[in-house]
């Protein structure tokens, strides 16, 4: 082979070596930038996901938040409701507690529906602004859920009120006291009232139950009345029906010995005072563990006289006509059908009352000092 052919042998093998070096380069270049693309897509992708994650966890964390810290439970056809509406939002927004979740109540369900609402919402405090009727169902909605009840009477008995001692003539401090009182727990009642047919209704009650005259009083109360004078019309109902007749009942406290009475009202009190500030049973604690049950059978209105005697003013003294006792349990039959209330509504006619006291089962708001004396 001549030197010339030599060389170009040379030249043509550096050549492809050159070509192969130069397609390599190329062909890893390319392979490089799809490789690069593929990871930028993967990486879009990715980021793509972690996004939809943080915005499922947002929703989700969002959606177990509550969105209400306050609800408000209010009656619309009570006078003055929406003052009060106002004036309890205005105050959970000045107190930094939001917008105030408002549920108002009907005219076939007095608060009910709404307290369950109100705890499906996940709120930290309920306020209750009504009557004595539907500041008990609110109550036995919440009874056991932890959640605070705070009170806004606005009633003309205001029994829940009065026994905490709120001010129930100052709506302004009321709603303060809802939102910035103090925490008391208070024992509430489970009570069971048989009908004449035998069929139950079970309840929940705060303040008092009963059958008789006092049951009388409060399902024969003029609405026209109540309006016009307050806790003063219950005064005209109870002089209407003073001279009603006796009726036989056995009570047995604790499931011990039953003993018999002729009563014109049996009474099954978690606390002592009644409307228009009077006290009943001095000794009566709402949350003391124990029931208080009275039996009044006066015959005359001389009986009459010494029982609204010894209540006016607070005597310790025994009277046989007025009867307490304590007990966790107690359990009534009556001989014929009676008129019954819990909490100053009428319950209608029932034969028998079981009732068991529940400590501690819920939690009020209430002032943080006592006041010198009641509205």
């Amino acid at each position: 082979m001549t030197p010339e052919l030599i060389l170009a042998v040379l030249a043509l093998v550096a050549v492809v070596a050159l070509a192969v070096v130069v397609i390599g380069h190329v062909v890893s270049g390319r392979r490089r930038d799809r490789e690069i693309a593929a990871l930028r897509a993967d990486r879009q992708s990715l980021a793509a996901r972690v996004e939809e994650l943080r915005e499922r966890v947002v929703a989700t964390e969002e959606a177990a938040a509550p969105s209400h810290e306050v609800a408000l439970i209010l009656n619309p056809v009570k006078n003055d409701a929406e003052q009060v509406r106002g004036k309890v939002m205005d105050a959970v927004r000045h107190y930094g507690f939001g917008e105030a979740l408002v549920l108002e109540t009907a005219e076939d369900d007095a608060g009910t529906q709404m307290a369950r609402d109100a705890i499906e919402a996940g709120v930290g405090l309920v306020i209750v602004a009504g009557g004595d009727g539907t500041v008990r169902l609110v109550a036995e909605e919440l009874t056991g859920s932890g959640i605070p009840l705070g009170v806004v009477p606005m009633g003309t008995g205001n029994l829940l009120a009065r026994n905490l001692d709120l001010p129930i003539n100052d709506l302004e401090e009321c709603i303060r006291i809802a939102l910035h009182g103090r925490r008391r727990v208070i024992d509430t009642v489970d009570i069971r009232l048989t009908d004449a047919d035998g069929g139950q209704r079970r309840n929940t009650f705060t303040v008092i139950a009963g059958a008789g005259y006092d049951a009388d009083i409060m399902g024969d109360t003029r609405d026209d009345l109540k309006s016009r004078a307050g806790w003063l019309a219950y005064s005209e109902a109870g002089l209407r029906h003073l001279g009603g007749a006796r009726h036989e009942v056995t009570v047995t406290l604790d499931g011990g010995t039953t003993k018999r009475f002729k009563v014109r009202s049996v009474m099954v009190a978690n606390c002592g005072m009644l409307t228009g500030g009077l006290e009943l049973l001095p000794e009566a604690k709402l949350d003391d563990g124990l029931l208080d049950v009275v039996v009044l059978s006066p015959k005359h209105a001389l009986d009459w006289a010494r029982i609204a005697a010894k209540t006016l003013v607070r005597s310790k003294r025994p009277i046989p006509v007025l009867e307490t006792e304590q007990a966790t349990r107690v359990s009534i039959r009556l001989a014929e059908p009676m008129p019954s209330q819990l909490d100053g509504d009428a319950t209608g006619d029932v034969v028998a009352i079981d009732a068991r006291v529940q400590p501690d089962t819920l939690t009020v708001m209430i002032g943080n000092e006592e006041r010198a004396s009641v509205e």
